[in-house]
């Protein structure tokens, strides 16, 4: 998915990232370019559009089994930090540069610092002597344009103040089936939809009880989820329990649950109702992006780290001003139940735990009621 503000660069050979790479770079393979020694430019024309740019870059780390198991990769630019991270994968990382860093200016110089790039032969891998920190196969750029509607620029003083008394005070009263109905699961399992079914909300939603990973994820944003749900792409099987019927998206990589049980309706039947049902939920929820009105959910699967589910905030950014709520295991530093704002739409919420794989209605709702009333307030004080 991209619009008329974006650069992307491919960094396939023959692709056109000759024009933007200047120092630092092998030469350009099928689909990727890798790195170069331990830094490498590029150079990138500066926008006129006043915002904050959103930088992707999906790459994939040189490792060495046992003795290299990941790259530290250090993005600036203009000599502003824009990003320090570390992949022990193909992955996609997102970096925010502020207009500061651009506005006068008319290149935008990318630097990634690679502490960690190597020589393969040294590990005794191949013969090749490159120094090599990542492989490269595609940047982005391009403006975030809800940054200023998320802030809450679009109200009047008086406006904001009025927000502040009513409607933040309002919250801690809200009944818990209308807040649940604030919000719409991405997934990466079903558990925020059970959540919501224990506070008698019953949305409908695409990815409501669905297993999402994350990368697939990302890639059905990017495509609009075209084709989820067609002829051919719909597989139905019989669970592990051998009791319900789920279902595979062939298109997309996604798992759901039919709510059907075996013995209830042949799986051929399940087939051809989820052939009507999903395109329907398509909709649905493109139209729900679109809106920007509801706070999405992911809730990771462990402790996932927030660098990689923040690229899942931008994309959802791409449709109109959203903000996800990313759910994940509380720590030293984070109690169950709170929340905290990392950028304009990208919040994180913590809980104790997460439901047990054997038994999924064991969650921690009072936990989840919380983090849902504290995100909700973020969002309407124009904090999420």
């Amino acid at each position: 998915m991209h619009n008329q503000d974006d650069l992307v660069i491919d960094f396939g050979a023959q692709k056109g990232s000759d024009g933007f790479r200047t120092t630092g770079w092998s030469t350009s393979e099928a689909s990727e370019t890798w790195t170069s020694g331990q830094q490498s430019r590029l150079i990138l024309p500066a926008p006129a559009r006043a915002a904050t740019y959103v930088l992707d870059i999906r790459m994939r780390p040189m490792l060495a089994a046992g003795k290299l198991d990941r790259q530290r990769v250090r993005v600036s630019a203009n000599d502003v930090e824009v990003g320090n991270f570390a992949i022990d994968r193909a992955a996609l990382r997102t970096c925010l540069v502020p207009w500061d860093a651009i506005k006068g200016r008319s290149e935008v110089h990318i630097t990634l610092d690679l502490p960690d790039a190597a020589r393969p032969s040294d590990f005794g891998n191949s013969n090749d002597r490159r120094e090599l920190g990542v492989a490269v196969s595609r940047m982005t750029f391009y403006p975030d344009v809800y940054e200023a509607w998320q802030s809450g620029a679009f109200l009047s003083e008086d406006e904001a103040v009025a927000v502040d008394a009513s409607a933040i005070m309002a919250v801690d009263h809200m009944p818990l089936h209308d807040l649940m109905l604030k919000f719409e699961s991405l997934g990466q399992n079903c558990e925020f939809g059970l959540v919501q079914r224990q506070c008698q909300a019953e949305p409908l939603g695409l990815l409501r009880f669905s297993s999402t990973p994350l990368p697939q994820l990302i890639n059905a944003l990017e495509a609009r989820f075209d084709g989820m749900g067609a002829a051919g792409t719909v597989a139905v099987s019989i669970s592990t329990n051998g009791r319900e019927f789920m279902v595979n998206d062939k298109r997309f990589g996604f798992l759901y649950h039919a709510w059907v049980n075996v013995g209830e309706m042949p799986a051929e039947d399940v087939e051809k109702r989820e052939t009507r049902r999903v395109p329907f939920l398509v909709r649905k929820l493109l139209e729900d992006l679109e809106a920007g009105e509801k706070t999405f959910i992911f809730k990771g699967m462990g402790a996932v780290p927030e660098e990689e589910v923040f690229p899942l905030a931008m994309a959802i950014r791409r449709y109109g001003p959203n903000t996800l709520l990313f759910v994940t295991l509380s720590d030293e530093e984070h109690r169950g139940g709170t929340v905290e704002a990392r950028s304009p739409g990208f919040l994180v919420g913590y809980v104790d735990r997460f439901a047990p794989g054997d038994n999924a209605h064991d969650l921690m709702l009072s936990q989840w009621v919380k983090v849902c009333r504290e995100a909700y307030r973020f969002r309407i004080a124009g904090g999420g």
